[in-house]
């Protein structure tokens, strides 16, 4: 109702909201806006997702689009497809065009493999026509220098001791899919390095959370000192 409302101007919306039983969606989706933003445009780098197909006409039918992202595209050509296809559905291409020309797409195992990336100078040069990139360093410069600096652990135990041994599954793995004599056994090796790849990922952070923690306490017992820990497992946030 408020989305719908006579003399409102101005609508924000979350990415949640974008779903096929949402009354919020509908509404402003019937709304004909003179200029649509779109914060953290990489949500819609799937163009099947259901978010997607809801905004995508909204974005083409504004007279103004403006896309904002800091990584428009975490991997591969393909996850641009849908951000720059609103921006300028003539200058890129249909789907298929596209991920032919940009990501060497092939036909594989399960259908059209379009994870790979092809013509790339090509890409960015179209990219220029469309995009404005600002780093950092250009728009905070009131910030400090990032500082990276690498912090030695010791590892012992139990824990060490799995770690190692996780670690030398995923060399056996690496070598069986370099050993695969066909395109199915390639893709079962591929599989199970993928699944060694992440059990040694998780075991390494397990062997060395100890003296990270310790190290995380030695930096709080100075007066003043704030730390904020990042890890990319739970089981090593939880440790």
């Amino acid at each position: 109702e408020a989305v719908a409302r006579r003399g409102v101007r101005f609508v924000i919306v979350t990415y949640s909201l974008f779903t096929e039983s949402s009354a919020v969606a509908g509404a402003v989706a019937a709304r004909k806006f003179g200029c649509v933003v779109v914060d953290e445009s990489h949500n819609l780098r799937t163009r099947d997702s259901q978010r997607t197909k809801l905004l995508l006409p909204i974005m083409k039918t504004a007279k103004r689009l403006v896309l904002l992202s800091g990584t428009p595209a975490l991997a591969r050509p393909v996850e641009l497809f849908a951000q720059v296809s609103a921006l300028d559905a003539e200058a890129f291409g249909g789907y298929t065009a596209y991920t032919k020309r940009y990501c060497n797409a092939r036909r594989g195992r399960f259908g059209w493999d379009v994870s790979g990336c092809s013509n790339v100078d090509e890409l960015h040069e179209k990219l220029e026509s469309i995009m404005i990139r600002r780093l950092k360093k250009d728009v905070l410069k009131q910030l400090p220098r990032k500082r990276r600096q690498l912090v030695a652990v010791e590892a012992s135990g139990a824990l060490l001791d799995a770690s190692k041994k996780a670690t030398a599954a995923l060399g056996d793995a690496s070598k069986a899919v370099a050993a695969a004599s066909d395109d199915e056994g390639a893709w079962a090796a591929r599989g199970e390095k993928q699944v060694a790849l992440g059990d040694a990922w998780q075991k390494s952070g397990l062997a060395k959370a100890p003296a990270v923690a310790a190290y995380c306490l030695d930096l709080l017992s100075n007066a003043g000192t704030k730390c904020l820990v990042f890890a990319h497992h739970l089981a090593v946030l939880a440790s």
